[in-house]
């Protein structure tokens, strides 16, 4: 009977522990990169930025996105660092 709770307890931490992974769509990304849709293709097709294809839609994992990563990606001041012109 022990190891049968044990299991149990066992069984019930993992359900606890489970988070769920948040995904963003592209127009999520899109707003947060503050990007085209062509630049937000050509950075998925380069393999700069992680994302899943589920039927023709592209999600893409909302924990990989740091702030410090969307602000090396986002368009700054200076011409040479701007994706689109």
């Amino acid at each position: 009977m022990g190891k049968l709770s044990e299991l149990e307890a066992r069984i019930e931490a993992l359900h606890t522990t489970k988070t769920e992974e948040v995904l963003l769509d592209s127009l999520d990304m899109q707003q947060l990169l503050r990007c085209s849709k062509s630049t937000l293709q050509r950075l998925r097709n380069n393999g700069d930025i992680p994302c899943n294809k589920v039927g023709r839609r592209y999600f893409y994992p909302k924990s990989f996105f740091t702030q410090e990563f969307v602000n090396s990606i986002i368009k700054g001041e200076d011409p040479s660092k701007k994706f689109d012109d």
